[in-house]
């Protein structure tokens, strides 16, 4: 893999491709407890057999019109794969991932496919930079909005978000709106999970006192980068 970099920029666009792999199965209803992040990384079969397929045809993404990066995300918790591809303002979507998974005989479903503009950010450095060796792990804080309350969930993210940035191994907090106002994305980098603990005692993320309560539906989950792809690679 290489070491390339990828800064998560505000003037452009971020189309986020989160997909499902191997036969369904139930998915968990009702609220989701508090998780933090297995501590050694696993990758599951399908994982492993997919991964080469996305990166490739993340790396074919050079070749398009507006292209700036992307970034190949391995759930430790999910059999899962993201894919974060950074294009500028206006271009055209980039085909979807799941056809080349699909392709290479994995079974494979789209949890959801959304362009989002980042629309706030806060971290101990600026701008955010993604890659393997100054952040090799990521964490997704996903909110589904209710009931159109995207301007109140962030108005509530930028008083709360901030305490966060008191956990060891947090670098920069990087929060995306979907372009229909549904869904928001906090695309997190960490240089380690040991001590996400910490997080869960800061105010507005004790399980009894979720900043979020009531103007979303929330959701973990926590990546490996597998790799990172800008115009270089083309």
């Amino acid at each position: 893999m290489t070491d390339n970099e990828l800064i998560l920029r505000s003037t452009t666009e971020a189309h986020v491709e989160r997909l499902k792999l191997g036969e369904p199965t139930a998915e968990h209803a009702g609220p989701v407890p508090p998780q933090l992040p297995n501590r050694v990384p696993t990758r599951t079969a399908e994982q492993t057999l997919a991964l080469p397929a996305v990166i490739d045809m993340a790396r074919r993404r050079t070749r398009t019109e507006g292209f700036r990066g992307a970034v190949v995300l391995a759930s430790r918790d999910h059999n899962r794969i993201t894919v974060y591809s950074q294009y500028d303002a206006g271009a055209r979507p980039p085909a979807p991932v799941a056809g080349a998974v699909e392709e290479a005989g994995i079974p494979v479903r789209t949890l959801d496919r959304r362009t989002y503009d980042l629309v706030w950010r806060a971290g101990h450095e600026d701008p955010t930079i993604v890659s393997l060796r100054r952040s090799p792990l990521v964490h997704f804080g996903l909110f589904t909005v209710l009931d159109n309350q995207a301007d109140a969930l962030l108005a509530k993210i930028e008083a709360s978000a901030p305490a966060s940035l008191v956990t060891p191994g947090l670098r920069t907090i990087n929060f995306h709106r979907s372009h229909d106002a549904q869904r928001m994305i906090n695309f997190g980098t960490w240089s380690t999970f040991d001590e996400m603990h910490v997080l869960l005692d800061q105010p507005g993320f004790t399980p009894g006192e979720k900043y979020h309560h009531g103007l979303a539906v929330f959701e973990n989950d926590y990546f490996d980068v597998i790799d990172v792809v800008t115009g270089s690679d083309a």
